[in-house]
């Protein structure tokens, strides 16, 4: 019955809040340059 209740809790609560805030920030701070033409990065070998 208790581990229905935490279960019940966690999708009432903790995934609405994690939706919301996803929606209102980038968590990981991510934003794109539109100067920037490519975000591609050439491998550098050694050897």
């Amino acid at each position: 019955m208790r581990n229905a209740l935490l279960t019940v809790a966690y999708v009432l609560l903790v995934i609405p809040a994690g939706l919301v805030l996803r929606v209102l920030r980038d968590p990981m701070r991510r934003s794109r340059s539109r100067r920037r033409q490519s975000y591609w990065h050439r491998e550098v070998t050694r050897g």
